[in-house]
């Protein structure tokens, strides 16, 4: 489903017009981002959770030169769905 099926969607079932609903889903996407970007973590009741996880630097080889490079740390997000969305699921 792409973002526009997913906002037409939201819009019909709340009654929301479609402007409110993707205002909503972008305000929601930025308030995760930044919380995850403070390395905290997201808990969405009978949803789930995202977690930022962080990945060290490392070194690795150039596949074609075969030179190694230093891959920079960074943070990653990860997600855990409830176990309420996954029984839901199957």
């Amino acid at each position: 489903m792409d973002n526009k099926r997913f906002i037409e969607l939201l819009a019909e079932r709340t009654g929301l017009d479609r402007e409110r609903a993707a205002k909503i889903t972008g305000d929601l996407a930025e308030v995760i981002a930044e919380v995850v970007a403070e390395e905290d973590c997201v808990v969405v009741p009978s949803f789930g959770s995202f977690e930022p996880k962080k990945k060290m630097e490392r070194v690795v080889l150039h596949p074609a030169t075969g030179n190694k490079l230093l891959v920079p740390p960074k943070l990653t997000l990860s997600f855990r769905p409830s176990t309420l969305l996954r029984n839901e699921i199957k």
